[in-house]
């Protein structure tokens, strides 16, 4: 039921921004050329509208692949505003550049003139992508977004509801009631548990407490007022006969029966169900960032330190002066970090501490006010330019630009032994900054607390969330306040 529910309203959303995407192609035709703001060069004239209609499909396809790839028919369907807006305003770059400077390039030969296309000779106008680039964005966002507002306002009176009860109200079923919580937009409503454990009644803590209704014995006489279509079991093993007799009983009414099974307690990140030569096998360790978003992802990396090291070149050479000038000692600062499947690589920073600093001390991290630093090192973690060379560690395909923050072999060990799962940060790439950095989240603040936000980035990466972790990055991520 949740599967068709979400296939039904990602119908809707793919509807949606089909005509939005119509409406927009078309409006910024008419607007480039007809509303006169934008001048008409008197030598070239109007285009026909056919010229632009024979290249419409390539428009509209492009978009919806490239909304495919990104997830936005895959993923959950809640996700903050920001995240989709970044989603669609990428998707329009895009789509511009693949259909311009791609598919165009081909159309319109620049050395040889214009080529037919279905016998209809093509050029776009730049005026044109610049209107349509500003329209469409803001029409995509608007559909989706009434789209979004009328499922909730239909909810919100109560009509096509599925109610959803909960057979367990142990540790397990909690976590599947909060779980469910979350399809609240997709006309979800949790009617309570039956639980052998707890009183009747009870109130169980989970948004605002949701009612234990009665035994589990209670199922048949409560599936009878045909108020529930939606049954999940989750009771562990240890109940095998309680769940047999439970299927049992659901089967005779027409709901959906989930069994969720003893493993979800295991989970720490997404579970993945394979199979080997018909034997179904659960990865309960699998990440999001996989195949053809790891690709993506290091498109990204490559394109962006590549400019990053040309453009930032000036600024790197007036800091390997200034740390040259101020302290004995070379200008960069290698150390040996942790990395992707624990593989070991030589980070490269500038310089910001002493000449020789953990000679006496050794391995130890560093503090806020930390004595070893010098006056210039400390201006430079301030802003964070001392993590500038890591472009080249990005480059080399060592680190990613967005990832957990890579730890020194000597202290991975420690955490290890210390924090349960924290391997499980190694699994992605580690980055120059991440979701934990952009939220203050730095060397002062406890590894364990640390490891919860780079969890939530491993857990639930998506295009849109690495866009919103460089923005937060560039808007308030380099300056360290505790400098």
């Amino acid at each position: 039921m949740i599967q068709r529910k979400r296939s039904g309203l990602v119908g809707l959303f793919v509807l949606s921004d089909v005509v939005a995407i119509l409406f927009s192609y078309f409006y910024s035709y008419l607007f480039r050329f007809y509303v006169y703001l934008i001048p008409v060069d008197p030598a070239k004239g109007i285009p026909p509208l056919h010229q632009y209609v024979v290249v419409f499909p390539l428009f509209l396809a492009t978009h919806l692949l490239i909304f495919y790839l990104q997830g936005f028919y895959r993923t959950r369907l809640q996700r903050a505003k920001i995240d989709d807006f970044l989603a669609v305003c990428l998707n329009v770059i895009l789509t511009i550049a693949v259909d311009f400077f791609g598919i165009m390039s081909y159309l319109y030969g620049y050395s040889q003139g214009p080529r037919p296309l279905f016998r209809v000779t093509f050029k776009l106008s730049h005026g044109f992508l610049a209107v349509y680039f500003v329209v469409v964005i803001f029409m995509i966002t608007f559909f989706r977004n009434q789209i979004f507002f009328y499922m909730k306002r239909r909810y919100a009176r109560g009509l096509n509801l599925q109610n959803v009860l909960v057979i367990g109200a142990g540790e397990m079923g909690k976590a599947v009631a909060q779980k469910i919580l979350v399809y609240k937009d997709l006309g979800f409503r949790l009617k309570g548990f039956l639980d052998d454990e707890r009183p009747v009644g009870e109130k169980i803590e989970i948004d605002g407490g949701v009612e234990v209704l009665g035994r589990i014995r209670d199922l048949g006489p409560i599936l009878d007022q045909g108020e529930v279509n939606e049954v999940f079991v989750a009771l562990d093993l240890n109940n095998y006969a309680k769940i047999q007799e439970t299927i049992k009983v659901a089967h005779r009414y027409v709901v959906n029966i989930r069994l969720i099974p003893d493993l979800f307690q295991l989970l720490t990140l997404k579970a993945n169900i394979q199979d080997l030569d018909g034997f179904p096998v659960i990865s309960i360790d699998d990440v999001a960032l996989r195949g053809g978003k790891s690709l993506l992802k290091r498109v990204i990396d490559i394109v962006v330190s590549a400019l990053g090291l040309i453009v930032l070149s000036p600024l790197f050479l007036v800091i390997a002066v200034v740390v040259k000038l101020t302290s004995p000692g070379p200008v960069f600062f290698r150390q040996e970090r942790m990395g992707l499947d624990g593989r070991r690589f030589t980070m490269i920073k500038f310089r910001t501490m002493v000449r020789s600093a953990e000679e006496e001390s050794g391995p130890v991290m560093s503090r806020p006010g930390d004595p070893r630093m010098t006056k210039v090192g400390r201006f430079l973690r301030k802003f964070s330019l001392d993590e500038l060379p890591q472009l080249v560690n990005v480059l080399k395909g060592e680190m990613s630009l967005i990832g957990p923050r890579p730890e020194r072999p000597e202290f991975v060990r420690e955490f290890a032994g210390k924090i349960p799962n924290y391997m499980l940060r190694h699994k992605v790439k580690c980055g120059i900054t991440g979701w934990a950095q952009v939220h203050g989240l730095r060397q002062d603040t406890p590894i364990s607390k640390r490891i919860e936000y780079d969890f939530y980035y491993i857990q639930n990466w998506s295009l849109g969330l690495e866009l919103k972790i460089i923005w937060m990055t560039l808007r308030k991520g380099f300056v360290d306040r505790n400098m």
